[in-house]
């Protein structure tokens, strides 16, 4: 490819050329244009080993906090860990209190709560934060709580013990509940100021977080307005986990698929690197939905309550990875002009590097830092010539 020059920085910067894209960039251990790693030659183009939001993490590693609050720095991360991990051993020391109307609620609220926080910390929203609360949190628990009035109703019914149970429980019901999902975020995929994949990923998290408890609590109702010390068994306590942790991480990873796949294509960001059919939007919808029916199917026919939490326990971690692909492959898609700005401290691992689409030190993507904190790239040169 032709060498593009790049415009000198303020302050004398070492180049050096990346053996993956052929840019001259600054020395250090990432690329600062593509990402690439330039230290391992055999491997560096893709740089699994260091997840483009979270490089200090392997790509192929289901952490919930790195994937579905990627905006984070380290240090933050951790500290939602250990809120995370918190809620739920709260939710399990109310289950096994016989509180299981206060369990019920904790484990509803807690990843919904905490994606609150997460959206407050990175200001994902910019100045618009009511549109973005209403379209996606909002929007999501109102849909939640009219397909569960809905379906409910029409599923006890009408459909017990019919040999159309399956399709509608099984099928129709997940298909319906994951469109719903990303219906709402669609509404902001016009806005100019939302154009990263990132953001398209937070949008349906969100919504699909808000949808997942309001489920939750509609369908589980009669327990809440029960007396409220009852008698919980270890079946009670694995649907309350399972409802409340693991279905809201199947769904805020199976609509995030969907949605940050179509904020990259739309969007028009792709630089086309790392163009794959098996991650591209119609892999993505195909991925999103089947993981939906096949638990379904598991649900609608599992023998007992155990053997299906077994079954979302081991999807789970395998669609947090898959999401985790797709969205460390849009990163490394995701570029802007050859640009070397001034040096600023990385938000991820602080070193003073010079500004641009990745650390040259750490390689964490500029998109994956929270706005506040993101150093702005200099303006291509034509844009800066007077009209």
């Amino acid at each position: 490819m032709t060498q593009q020059q790049p415009p000198p920085p303020s302050a004398a910067v070492t180049l050096e050329s990346c053996h993956h894209c052929g840019e001259l960039v600054p020395v250090g251990a990432f690329c600062g244009h593509c990402g690439s790693n330039l230290v391992d030659t055999s491997g560096g183009r893709s740089r699994t080993h260091a997840f483009a939001a979270a490089p200090h993490e392997q790509v192929a590693r289901p952490v919930v906090i790195s994937t579905l609050f990627p905006h984070l720095t380290r240090r933050h991360a951790q500290s939602f860990q250990l809120v995370l991990a918190a809620g739920i051993l709260l939710v399990v020391a109310l289950a096994a209190l016989q509180l299981v109307a206060p369990a019920t609620i904790a484990a509803a609220v807690v990843l919904p709560v905490l994606y609150l926080l997460y959206l407050y910390e990175v200001e994902v929203y910019q100045h618009e934060p009511v549109q973005v609360l209403l379209l996606t949190v909002v929007a999501g628990a109102a849909l939640g709580v009219a397909f569960t009035l809905v379906t409910g109703t029409f599923t006890s019914a009408s459909l017990n013990g019919t040999q159309q149970g399956v399709l509608v429980s099984a099928v129709l019901i997940p298909v319906i509940a994951q469109v719903l999902m990303v219906a709402t975020p669609l509404l902001l995929l016009s806005h100019a100021h939302f154009d990263e994949t990132l953001d398209g990923l937070t949008f349906g998290v969100a919504t699909a977080l808000g949808f997942t408890m309001a489920t939750v609590i509609g369908g589980n109702w009669h327990l809440l307005t029960a007396p409220l010390v009852g008698g919980a068994s270890s079946e009670d306590v694995l649907r309350i986990l399972r409802e409340g942790v693991l279905v809201a991480v199947v769904n805020a990873s199976t609509t995030g698929l969907v949605t940050a796949a179509l904020w990259l294509r739309v969007r028009r960001r792709s630089r086309r690197r790392f163009v794959s059919p098996w991650r591209g939007l119609q892999a993505s919808v195909v991925v999103a939905f089947a993981v939906q029916i096949g638990l379904g199917l598991v649900s609608y026919y599992g023998r007992s309550l155990l053997a299906v939490v077994v079954a979302y326990a081991i999807v789970a971690p395998l669609l947090l990875i898959w999401l985790r692909v797709v969205l460390h492959f849009a990163l490394l898609e995701e570029g802007a002009e050859l640009e070397i700005g001034d040096a600023t401290a990385c938000p991820e691992c602080h070193r003073m590097v010079p500004t641009m689409v990745f650390c040259p030190a750490c390689g964490v993507a500029r998109s994956a830092s929270a706005r506040q904190a993101r150093p702005e790239l200099p303006m291509p040169a034509a844009a800066e010539a007077p009209a």
